[in-house]
């Protein structure tokens, strides 16, 4: 099945209901824990866009960050929030569109979004950096990670598939939910006003952990990016 793109603007939430272990969406990424190191002490001021269940967030808040959460989901949202407040700390929690941030221009330190921007059509990707671009103070860092593939191998599955670099998700949590891939001319493009401080790629294995499961995911990973405001 191949469905047709009708729409250049798509944006759906995460149903976190359907996630069954939350114990990944917990834990901090390792990378994001380095950052303090770029942005300075506090009170620098982070912005999470798509926050989850706010693991990000609760590290930078326990830290003494001013940070500020968003994301379109409403589980997500209450979730940060009471964790927030079980741990005692302090951040305001926003529910929004990645496309329209409604915060301040020259604001922020540094704009983390982890396994979150590629979340719609190639416009609201487009979008949604021009949008980070906006908020960040110059001199302020993006960090990211940016969903592609090898352009010379096919999607693994045909269904859901709107074009060559475009899926929609059929399956829970992610369901009616397109992921734009990027090639690395795109990701180069799409950041060219900024100053790329660290790229790498990294494919994620799931189990089980065989020979046959771990090439069937081979061209199909992340750029992980961080990146500067240069003005």
């Amino acid at each position: 099945m191949v469905i047709i793109l009708v729409k250049k603007s798509k944006q759906v939430a995460w149903d976190w209901s359907k996630v069954d272990d939350l114990t990944y969406w917990k834990i901090p990424d390792g990378y994001v824990v380095n950052l303090p190191y770029f942005i300075g002490k506090p009170p620098a001021k982070v912005f999470d866009l798509g926050c989850g269940v706010g693991r990000h967030t609760i590290y930078f808040a326990s830290l003494g960050y001013d940070v500020v959460a968003y994301d379109l989901s409403s589980e997500a949202v209450k979730s940060t929030k009471d964790w927030l407040t079980e741990e005692g700390l302090k951040g305001k929690v926003i529910q929004g569109k990645m496309t329209e941030l409604n915060q301040p221009d020259n604001h922020f330190d540094l704009v983390l979004a982890f396994n979150v921007i590629y979340h719609g059509y190639r416009d609201d990707m487009i979008k949604t950096i021009s949008e980070i671009d906006r908020i960040l103070k110059p001199g302020g860092f993006f960090f990211g990670t940016i969903l592609t593939k090898d352009p010379d191998q096919p999607f693994r599955n045909k269904v859901g598939v709107i074009d060559e670099q475009t899926i929609l998700k059929l399956e829970e949590p992610e369901k009616d939910i397109p992921h734009f891939f990027s090639y690395i001319e795109n990701v180069l493009d799409f950041f060219k006003d900024f100053k790329i401080k660290d790229l790498y790629y990294k494919e994620w294995y799931s189990p089980p952990y065989t020979i046959e499961s771990i090439n069937d995911r081979k061209g199909s990973g992340h750029y992980i990016l961080l990146a500067q405001k240069t003005k």
